[in-house]
């Protein structure tokens, strides 16, 4: 049984249905002759030609052995029967009657029109050699008195039988004909088909299917053209790249549908701009390309940047839901900047990330420094996942001093990265790229991990009677899965969760999404302890203190430093440390590398503190010997 779902190839459909017209065109003819024969039976016995009757009507009876050929499915078969069938009754008539002047060789012709429609070349050249045989053995008894054929006087029945003779040729003629004009009807329709689908073909091929605007190759194309005409008149050509900023947020809230409506959106927006479609290109994901042709200045496409960062700006509407979304703009110039497209759009993609970092929203053009930066960046990424398989991380630990005892009261643990070619890599430049790169989830795990196994060794020494502190990117919070990481790395190492302090910044919490509380809630009740790091730095609110149940705010560097300084940064630890003790958190500050500084923390009521004062971040092997060292001059 044929599944109805499959489709069938359109040459194998087409085989087929000339197949069935042949067949039909079989039975068809085959009834027209067999009422021929009938009549003209008729018409023979009136006349007294009792035999040559009687041969029609065998033969007409005899025809119907190919409707049982038909039914065996057999179409050849059958049309050979027929064919050679009239054949043969026309020879006979012809050889018994009057020879090559008989009325009845009028069949021949229809017989070979019969081949030419229904059968094939081999039935057709058999058919006319028999019919040739016929006439030359015909021809060569009579020439040598061997036997004589009779001319009959011509009358009525001799016109009638002729008649009906071309009508059947007639009708058969017709019918040739008839599918003939339906053949090249059915191929033009065709070849429309073929014409309509290769164009459609070329245009997917070249075009981008969600928007309909011009792909990487039709763009290829487009520079061509543009920048040929561009260096001929001797003019610039700008390329503007498009990034769009928030687009995979709004796919994760709303779903791929309501992005692909933006990305629909922005494509109209941008030909409504451009006002030619060669000009605007969907590069790829949430990126597009701008061509600026005829331009004089950088100024002219500064312009243009400006109008396209408004006009991509402008707020989008899904299901009654307003949605805002902007864009980056990076911008290449050709020739400048480069005379192959490929060149250009890698350098506008440069001037994109860049104008990203620099806050998104806005654009830049691209400048050689830009591209060493990058290249940097990318050198430092790549290395970074180097530096993973090949254990160049380490963790050193900062100690923290209770203020008011002077003793030990926890453990920061910071990352480090020795480069074997770079040396020593400062956290501040490859922090920020591990976030921008999503490396930061292997290193944030990496962390939480060895400081867990290093920990519990310390815990195992005895050494160990306060928590050990990993700093928490919100990168690491948003995919979800930080909780599991956790207790799956305490269970693992077997520390007690006590013994553990997750630093949290303040930009993760005023985030406030029912998993964030979740996670935390979770976190909090195995008895893991929760601090805020660089208090006072960010969206500092006192909601989210009491919300997720944090023990303590740690006082951002920056403010202590300054804190002798006439620049109010005291008043502002004050205020922290006060909002502390007010609402039962401890306060930890950061940075301090003097004595003064110490005193001066003490009398504000601080509760902790870490600093170069006390100590540096030190490997893990020098820990227990500080301690040590720390609890004896302690005593």
């Amino acid at each position: 049984m044929n599944n109805p779902g499959r489709s069938v190839p359109p040459t194998i459909s087409s085989q087929q249905n000339f197949t069935r017209q042949k067949i039909k065109r079989l039975v068809q003819i085959l009834r027209i002759t067999q009422i021929a024969l009938l009549l003209v039976s008729i018409m023979t016995i009136s006349a007294g030609r009792y035999s040559d009757s009687i041969t029609m009507m065998a033969t007409g009876i005899f025809l119907f052995s190919v409707d049982w050929a038909i039914y065996k499915k057999h179409p050849v078969t059958a049309t050979a029967i027929f064919l050679c069938s009239l054949t043969l009754m026309l020879s006979y008539l012809a050889w018994t009657g009057s020879g090559i002047r008989d009325s009845a060789l009028l069949g021949y012709c229809g017989v070979l029109i019969f081949a030419a429609m229904l059968g094939n070349k081999r039935l057709l050249v058999v058919l006319l050699c028999i019919m040739v045989l016929m006439l030359m053995s015909i021809a060569y008894v009579n020439d040598y008195g061997i036997h004589q054929n009779t001319i009959e006087p011509i009358n009525l029945i001799t016109g009638s039988i002729t008649v009906v003779i071309l009508i059947v040729i007639g009708i058969a003629v017709w019918m040739l004909a008839h599918d003939y004009r339906s053949a090249l009807d059915e191929l033009a329709r065709e070849n429309e088909r073929v014409k309509n689908a290769k164009t459609h073909i070329e245009h997917m091929a070249m075009h981008d299917p969600l928007t309909g605007l011009c792909n990487r190759m039709m763009a290829q194309r487009n520079f061509d053209n543009l920048f040929r005409d561009a260096r001929a008149r001797q003019n610039l050509l700008g390329i503007i790249f498009i990034d769009l900023d928030n687009l995979k947020p709004i796919n994760d809230s709303l779903g791929h549908q309501a992005g692909d409506q933006i990305l629909k959106e922005v494509a109209l927006r941008l030909l409504s701009y451009t006002k030619d479609a060669d000009r605007v290109c969907r590069y790829g994901g949430d990126e597009f390309i701008v061509f600026m042709p005829h331009i004089q200045t950088a100024e002219q496409v500064s312009q243009a940047s400006l109008e396209i960062l408004q006009l991509v700006s402008e707020n989008y509407l899904y299901r009654n839901i307003e949605i805002f979304c902007t864009c980056s703009i990076g911008i290449a110039l050709a020739p400048q900047d480069g005379d192959d497209l490929d060149t250009l759009i890698k350098k506008a993609d440069i001037a994109m990330y860049h104008s990203k970092d620099s806050g998104r929203n806005s654009f830049r053009f691209f400048n050689p420094a830009i591209s060493r930066n990058m290249l940097e960046h990318i050198s430092l990424i790549s290395g970074m996942r180097k530096a993973l398989q090949e254990n160049q991380f380490s963790l050193h630990y900062q100690p923290k001093i209770n203020l008011q005892t002077n003793e030990i009261c926890g453990l920061e643990a910071l990352l480090r990265w020795h480069h074997p070619e770079q040396g020593y890599i400062s956290p501040a430049t490859f922090i920020p790229l591990a976030e921008s790169s999503g490396l930061i989830i292997q290193l944030g795990e990496w962390v939480i991990i060895e400081a867990c196994e290093q920990a519990k060794r310390w815990y195992d020494q005895g050494l160990l009677e306060f928590a050990v502190a990993v700093n928490i990117s919100s990168i690491q919070f948003k995919r979800g899965n930080i909780d599991t990481i956790v207790l799956g790395s305490l269970a693992a190492s077997g520390l007690p969760p006590q013994y553990l302090e997750l630093e949290l910044t303040e930009s993760l919490l005023i985030e406030d999404s029912e998993r964030l509380s979740t996670t935390l809630s979770a976190l909090r009740a195995e008895g893991v302890h929760l601090s805020i790091d660089d208090f006072g730095t960010g969206y500092s609110n006192l909601g989210y203190l009491k919300k997720f149940e944090v023990e303590a705010l740690k006082i951002d560097q920056s403010f202590v430093r300054k804190m002798d300084d006439q620049t109010g940064d005291a008043a502002i630890v004050r205020a922290i440390i006060q909002m502390s003790a007010s609402l039962g958190l401890k306060t930890i500050a950061e940075g301090v590398e003097d004595a003064s500084t110490a005193a001066l923390l003490r009398s504000l009521g601080c509760t902790q503190a870490q600093g170069y004062y006390w100590a540096r971040p030190m490997p893990a092997d020098e820990v227990p010997g500080f301690i040590e060292f720390w609890r004896k001059d302690q005593e």
